[in-house]
């Protein structure tokens, strides 16, 4: 296991400049808290309480509280790239959330009772405390390490995030279990020809979740030709858990016209759910 995490990356790609917030938009405020776009996305740091860090996406034309979305990395990658890859941020813009990518240190503590569980929080409270965030919809989501360290949070933070997301990702039970303290949705995807962590993995942990959440083992099948999609649904206090493979991708998150369905899938089943 300790071979395979090692071995594990995601795509990089440039990102682009963020572009100048107005004057008109950033007076914008309710309630005590801002409307305010970025204007891009922009680093902000906790300098000098710590040396940690996250990039956040605040789009243009919020009207009130905004859901949250954090966007976790994989090994050896950064948030600029974790942006890129999954294209969080054009479809933060679209519908009208707001997306943060935060960084590792360098890489994610996976353990029970993980330091970075706490920094989380800390990067959900900085950017409720600072712009209008609809606090019963926060969500995570992350890619291949990422994904462990999304779950890793709906396991330890499950009052914090409403729901949670993964793509080629395995089980938490491998670093020390997973016991959160109500039934929370979670989504997981996966490329069926995934080198790294076979899809083996990502169904193991899905029937994982199915049994934690005590939902019905007979899965609604939705019919597609590039994989399987399925919904498990009679689970305890109303939540889901989706799965998603995709027939013939590898160790990435999908382009083109899988990735679309990537991102409207995971938006769609996160979106739904909201802190009880």
């Amino acid at each position: 296991m300790k071979r395979l995490l090692l071995s594990l990356t995601l795509a990089t790609a440039t990102l682009t400049a963020p572009q100048a917030t107005t004057a008109a938009s950033a007076a914008t405020t309710i309630a005590g808290c801002s409307l305010a776009p970025t204007g891009g996305t922009v680093t902000r740091s906790f300098f000098p309480a710590s040396t940690r860090s996250y990039n956040l996406r605040v789009p243009a034309g919020l009207t009130g509280n905004a859901p949250l979305l954090l966007s976790l990395h994989g090994l050896g990658s950064v948030p600029f790239f974790q942006e890129q890859a999954t294209g969080w941020s054009q479809t933060a813009d679209a519908e009208k959330f707001i997306v943060a990518y935060p960084a590792g240190d360098p890489n994610w503590n996976l353990a029970v009772g993980s330091p970075d569980v706490r920094f989380l929080r800390d990067v959900v409270a900085r950017i409720a405390a600072e712009s209008c965030v609809d606090r019963s919809r926060v969500y995570v989501e992350g890619g291949s390490l990422g994904s462990w360290m999304s779950q890793r949070a709906a396991c330890d933070a499950a009052g914090t995030f409403a729901a949670a997301a993964g793509f080629m990702g395995g089980s938490p039970n491998t670093f020390g279990g997973c016991r959160p303290t109500r039934p929370i949705a979670v989504a997981l995807f996966h490329g069926e020809s995934d080198p790294l962590i076979p899809v083996a993995e990502g169904r193991r942990t899905r029937d994982e979740w199915v049994a934690r959440n005590k939902c019905s083992p007979v899965p609604v099948t939705e019919p597609v030709t590039d994989g399987a999609a399925q919904t498990y649904r009679g689970c305890a206090a109303g939540v889901t858990v989706s799965w998603r493979s995709y027939q013939g991708l590898g160790h990435a998150y999908p382009t083109g016209t899988a990735g679309a369905d990537f991102r409207e899938r995971a938006w769609r089943f996160l979106s739904a759910h909201r802190l009880p």
